[in-house]
């Protein structure tokens, strides 16, 4: 079950809101109580993505992720700085991403899809199956 505790952050880049920490397992995330995207630091991704995420995502049903449909991006919430858009190949998604620090912001529905892999995806979790990197 996640545990919730506020943290100082920078406002969310989607829509203004506030970040809140949300202990995932061993990890903690942060999390827009407004809007409910997600501020991943780096390799937080893929700490999040290796174990059961489930109780992150029931806390999406207390933020309304429509909160902002503006397109629009702010700065990064860590550092300031400019965030831009890249493409994950592992799950058909373009995440938002820090120039500076290399934190990734995702919109609530986001992590939805890095449990449907893609076709590169799959090929990704192959090859690491076959080199031996789980």
């Amino acid at each position: 079950m996640a545990d919730i505790d506020t943290d100082r952050l920078g406002s969310c880049p989607k829509c203004g809101g506030a970040f809140e920490s949300v202990r995932v397992g061993p990890y903690t995330v942060d999390r827009c109580s407004m809007c409910g995207g997600l501020w991943l630091d780096e390799r937080e991704l893929e700490r999040v993505l290796a174990m059961d995420h489930r109780a992150l995502k029931k806390k999406r049903a207390d933020t309304d992720p429509g909160a902002s449909k503006s397109g629009k991006m702010g700065k990064c919430p860590r550092c300031g700085g400019t965030l831009i858009k890249l493409a994950n190949l592992r799950a058909n998604v373009t995440t938002d991403s820090c120039s500076v620090c290399y934190g990734i912001f995702l919109d609530a529905d986001e992590l939805d899809a890095f449990d449907h892999p893609n076709l590169a995806g799959r090929i990704g979790q192959l090859l690491r199956k076959l080199i031996g990197r789980h």
